[in-house]
């Protein structure tokens, strides 16, 4: 049997090496994404794009995300096509998963509107201000073989809802 001294001359050094461990290095906090988000504004290298009526809101629970947008007034459009009737009914959307670090913000796309994307990730920076989510992202996300001035760079500002 071990003396009592003994077994406490070696737990207490090892309890402190974990209590150490664990508290100590540079783990930053996720960026905190979960809520309720409307698109407020996008900007495609520095030059704001209209939303024109455009309405998008976006959920992201503790492991979740989706996304559902809708062009407005289309309800006032006049059916006189098939791409009319095509856009009146269309919404766009996707979900999936995601990971969040410090300042990324990772989609794993599973469901889309454009079926090509599932299976792929959406890689962005994450940066909040108050109530406001700056999610910036490269246009197109694999930039390989593209000519640098092709690339674009997209910030979307999204303000917390709920």
């Amino acid at each position: 049997m071990i003396p009592l001294h003994r077994v406490a001359a070696i737990a207490v050094p090892v309890c402190c090496m974990v209590v150490v461990g664990a508290t100590s290095g540079s783990h930053q906090a996720a960026c905190p994404v979960r809520g309720v988000w409307e698109l407020m504004s996008v900007s495609r290298n520095g030059k704001d794009q209209p939303l024109n009526g455009l309405k998008q809101l976006k959920i992201v629970t503790q492991r979740y995300w989706m996304w559902v947008g809708a062009d407005a007034k289309r309800d006032t459009l006049p059916l006189k096509s098939e791409a009319d009737s095509v856009r009146r009914f269309l919404i766009g959307g996707g979900a999936g998963t995601y990971t969040a670090t410090a300042n990324s913000y990772v989609e794993h796309i599973e469901v889309f509107n454009d079926p090509t994307w599932i299976g792929k990730s959406w890689n962005a920076t994450c940066h909040m201000a108050g109530s406001l989510w700056h999610h910036s992202f490269p246009l197109p996300q694999d930039s390989t073989g593209v000519a640098r001035d092709s690339i674009a760079h997209i910030v979307e500002t999204w303000r917390k809802v709920e």
